[in-house]
C-alpha cells in the first residue's frame, strides 16, 4: 500500500512550555503558580521546580527528581491519573441495544519523564482500563488491564530562547486545536494513541505540527500495536494575533488512507484529504471559535466531496456567578445520494469524545444540530453547565452514525429529517489541585426517524473522580 511522504517544519515544546508553566509573579515567600494538570500529561513541564522555593506541593518531590547535582536540566518526573467513573443509561443506543445498562469504569496511569539536558527526552506512560457491570464482552477501549500507553523520545536539534524545533519518535497522543478532526478520547478508559513521527515548532506568536502515524488498535491483554491498514498525516498551523494568545487562527491539512473505508453507502479503499481552517478569539466578554473544514479524495469508484461548518460563541456577564449564554451548531455533510459516483459523507477522523454531550450517542457526521447553552460558576472552584440540543440528519438517504463510526441508526429516505433532541445538564468541581469530581446527565427525546428503526427516548447518567499527581 502507498505511503505518504511529505517533509514540514514543526513545534518545539520545551521553551514554550517553560515560559508557559513559569508564568506569574512570585518571590522566594510567595512562588509563582504550580501548572495545571493536562489532558495529555507529557505537556506538562516541571523544570521550575528545579528551584526549591517553588515546592510548595506535596508531589512536587516526585514532579522533579534531579539526577546530576551540576546539571539542574537533567532531572526525572514522576505521575499518574487514577478515576473512578460510573455510567447508566436507560435504552442505551436510543433503545436499539437493550433496555438498561450501567457499569463501573476504573482507569490507572503512570508515567516516567527523564530529561537529559534541555535537548533530549524520553517519555514512557503506562496504562490499565478495567470496566465492571457491562452486559456483553467490554469492548477494547474500556477493558485493557495493562498496556503502554505512550513511549517516545524527543530529539531537539534547535533551541533558542524563544524559538524550538521538536523531533518526536515512537508512540504519543495529539489534540490539534478545538480537537474537532484529532483529540484525546478521554472519556473512555483507553484514550487514543498513535505510532510514528512528529515534529513540533514554536516561537511566540506561531506554532506547527506536522506528523506521519498510524492509528494504535486497543488489544486487551496483549499489548497493542498500530493498524497497518492506516496511515494518518498532516500539518497544522496555528498564529496568534496577539501576545496574550487569545486571538488567533488555524490552517490545516490532514490526510488519511484506508485500506477498509466504511459508510452507509458501502465499504472500500479510501483516500481523503481534509483541508480546514479555525478563527478564535476572546474580546469585550465575547468568545468565538469557528471552524470549516473541506474533503476531498476518493473512496472506492467514487470521488470524495464533504465539508463541515461548526461555530461555538458566547457572552459572559461581570456579575455574581458570571453567567455565560452560548450557542453551538454544526452542519457535517452526508451523502445526498449513494449512486451519484460521488461520497458526500463528512469523516470526523480523531474526534474528541464527549463532542455533542457527555453520553457520545453520535459521531458528527451527516448532522445538523443546534446547540443554545448556558453555564455559570456556583463558587470559584465549581461551575454548571447545560443546555439543548436539537439534531437534524443532512441526507434523509445517508445514516446516523456512532462515535466509533458504525451505523447506529440505518438510512431511511422516508423518515423524517428530525433526529432527536438532547438535555444536558454538567457539573464540574474542582475539589482541589489533585482531586476532581464530574457529574453529567442527558436525555434524549427520539423523533419519528429513530422511533420508525425501532428505537425510543434515552436516559444517560455519569459521575467521575479522578486524582492526579
Amino acid at each position: 500500500m502507498r505511503k505518504a511522504r511529505f517533509i514540514a517544519v514543526l513545534m518545539g515544546l520545551q521553551s514554550a512550555m517553560l515560559a508557559a508553566d513559569t508564568s506569574g509573579t512570585g518571590t522566594g515567600e510567595t512562588p509563582a503558580p504550580s501548572p495545571s494538570y493536562q489532558i495529555l500529561r507529557f505537556n506538562e513541564n516541571y523544570f521550575y521546580l528545579a528551584d526549591p522555593a517553588k515546592r510548595t506541593d506535596p508531589f512536587d518531590s516526585v514532579k522533579y527528581i534531579p539526577l546530576d547535582s551540576n546539571e539542574p536540566d537533567v532531572y526525572l518526573a514522576l505521575g499518574g491519573e487514577l478515576r473512578e467513573r460510573f455510567e447508566g443509561m436507560s435504552n442505551p443506543d436510543f433503545g436499539l441495544a437493550g433496555t438498561h445498562q450501567s457499569y463501573w469504569l476504573q482507569r490507572a496511569t503512570l508515567f516516567g519523564d527523564l530529561h537529559l539536558g534541555p535537548r533530549l527526552r524520553f517519555f514512557v506512560e503506562g496504562i490499565s482500563g478495567v470496566m465492571q457491570g457491562e452486559t456483553g464482552p467490554p469492548p477494547p477501549v474500556q477493558q485493557d488491564p495493562l498496556d503502554l500507553q505512550f513511549a517516545f523520545m524527543d530529539v531537539i536539534p534547535y533551541l533558542t530562547d524563544d524559538e524550538s524545533l521538536t523531533l518526536r519518535v515512537g508512540r504519543f497522543g495529539m489534540s490539534l486545536g478545538s480537537g474537532r478532526l484529532v483529540a484525546t478520547r478521554a472519556a473512555p478508559n483507553i484514550p487514543f494513541k498513535f505510532d510514528g513521527f512528529e515534529m513540533l515548532y514554536s516561537r511566540p506568536l506561531w506554532e506547527a505540527t506536522a506528523f506521519l502515524v498510524r492509528p494504535v488498535n486497543e488489544n486487551p491483554y496483549r499489548f497493542s500495536s498500530d493498524d497497518d491498514t492506516i496511515s494518518f498525516w498532516g500539518l497544522y498551523v496555528t498564529h496568534w494575533l496577539d501576545a496574550p494568545h487569545k486571538l488567533g487562527i488555524d490552517l490545516y491539512y490532514l490526510g488519511i488512507e484506508r485500506e477498509h473505508g466504511f459508510y452507509a453507502s458501502g465499504t472500500g479503499y479510501e483516500l481523503r484529504h481534509s483541508f480546514g481552517t479555525r478563527l478564535f478569539g476572546e474580546k469585550n466578554n465575547w468568545d468565538w471559535n469557528g471552524e470549516a473544514v473541506l474533503q476531498t479524495g476518493v473512496f472506492g469508484n467514487e470521488s470524495i466531496l464533504a465539508w463541515t461548518a461548526s461555530l461555538d460563541t458566547g457572552y459572559t456577564w461581570d456579575a455574581p456567578l458570571q453567567p455565560r449564554l452560548g450557542l453551538k451548531a454544526d452542519v457535517t455533510s452526508g451523502d445526498r445520494d449513494p449512486k451519484d459516483g460521488t461520497q458526500g459523507t463528512f469523516d470526523a477522523l480523531y474526534f474528541k469524545s464527549g463532542y455533542f454531550n457527555d453520553a457520545s450517542l453520535l459521531r458528527p457526521e451527516n448532522l445538523i444540530d443546534v446547540h443554545p447553552n448556558l453555564s455559570a460558576k456556583l463558587a470559584q472552584n465549581v461551575s454548571i453547565d447545560g443546555g439543548v440540543d436539537v439534531f437534524w440528519r443532512y441526507s434523509r438517504n445517508d445514516a446516523v452514525y456512532a462515535p466509533p463510526g458504525f451505523i447506529a441508526v440505518p438510512a431511511s429516505s422516508t423518515a423524517p429529517a428530525y433526529i432527536g433532541t438532547a438535555l444536558d445538564v454538567n457539573l464540574q468541581w474542582q475539589i482541589q489541585k489533585h482531586i476532581s469530581f464530574e457529574a453529567s446527565y442527558v436525555h434524549f427525546f427520539s423523533g419519528d426517524y429513530i422511533h420508525q428503526a425501532g428505537g425510543g427516548n434515552m436516559n444517560y447518567v455519569s459521575a467521575t473522580m479522578t486524582f492526579l499527581f
